[in-house]
């Protein structure tokens, strides 16, 4: 999921949390969205540089190539351990931290298993055939057709077919040259 939608997701959650946690109610939701630290950490193992808005950029790229790093605060273990703390010291803010980092990680973990299903219906309907070029292959990989702006556009099926691994990259490479001309087109003064 993307930031944007895990903060309108953490902000309903929190607002339906507030009469309960009252004062508390902004640790479940700061860490619900700054769990997403671990996606930072990713740009910088992965191009070794530091800026917040490179990272923003970078981290939008599909088929951005992943850092060493395997989002650790994501992890059941990182998960586990903040239990244990949480139950050793007893500390209650401990459990709303855990709290709110489980609530992100369940989001991720139902928007993963929605788009894995829309991917085996589109690999089964395929029949092990790039729809592209005909070729038959065992790897057909998951291609959004357009931009998918809202959450449910990300949960259509027309929005997404299966293409081979080499014709999926002719596509992105295709459209970043397309993008880089309309950038051009678009910033050349009138005349």
């Amino acid at each position: 999921m993307r930031l944007e939608e895990h903060v309108a997701f953490s902000t309903a959650a929190a607002l339906v949390a507030l009469p309960w946690l009252k004062d508390e109610v902004w640790l479940p939701y700061a860490a619900s969205i700054l769990i997403d630290v671990d996606h930072y950490l990713e740009f910088v193992a992965a191009r070794r540089r530091l800026s917040l808005r490179e990272a923003l950029r970078y981290l939008r790229t599909p088929h951005r190539q992943r850092g060493p790093l395997p989002k650790p605060l994501h992890q059941p273990l990182t998960l586990s351990a903040l239990a244990a703390l949480a139950a050793l010291t007893r500390q209650r803010w401990l459990w709303l931290v855990l709290a709110g980092m489980l609530f992100h990680v369940s989001l991720d973990a139902c928007n993963n298993r929605l788009v894995r299903r829309i991917q085996g219906q589109l690999q089964q309907q395929a029949a092990g055939r790039c729809p592209r070029c005909a070729r038959s292959t065992t790897r057909l990989e998951l291609h959004a057709r357009r931009p998918l702006r809202t959450l449910l556009a990300r949960y259509q099926r027309t929005n997404y077919e299966v293409l081979c691994p080499d014709c999926h990259r002719l596509l992105h490479q295709q459209g970043r040259a397309v993008s880089g001309r309309q950038e051009i087109t678009s910033a050349a003064p009138a005349q």
